[in-house]
Order: structure tokens, then sequence, then C-alpha cells
């Protein structure tokens, strides 16, 4: 069996979030990025339905930075 699982950084619930004045655009600083929650339990279910024999691949869109 080979899954895909597809994850993402997202701000942690508990920063405080910004934005410009014109609230055009997010400001990021001091804000902490974390995994996304919900992808954090796909792969954690891909790695336990592919225990038996089987390929868990991550893939990751963004910067150098949420590697």
């Amino acid at each position: 069996m080979k899954i895909l699982v597809c994850i993402s950084n997202v701000p942690d619930t508990t920063a405080k979030i910004n934005f410009t004045p014109d609230n055009k655009e997010f400001v990021a600083a001091g804000v902490t990025f974390i995994l996304n929650p919900y992808d954090e339990i796909a792969l954690s279910r891909a790695v336990d339905l592919t225990a038996g024999g089987g390929q868990v691949t991550v893939i990751n869109i963004g910067d150098a930075a949420t590697e």
C-alpha cells in the first residue's frame, strides 16, 4: 500500500495574529508555526496503516523554513 500525506505549517493556536495596517498582509514576525494538527493525525494514521508493509510519502509545499 502506498499513501501520500500532504502536510502544512500553520500558526500556533496560541499565537497573536497581526496584519499590516491596510489588512492586506499577514505579519509573521514573532509568530510560531507548527505542523497542522489534522495533518499530524493523518500522518500518524498513514504510518499505522502501513505498519504491516507499505510506503508513506510526505509532501510539503513551502519555503525552506517549513522543512
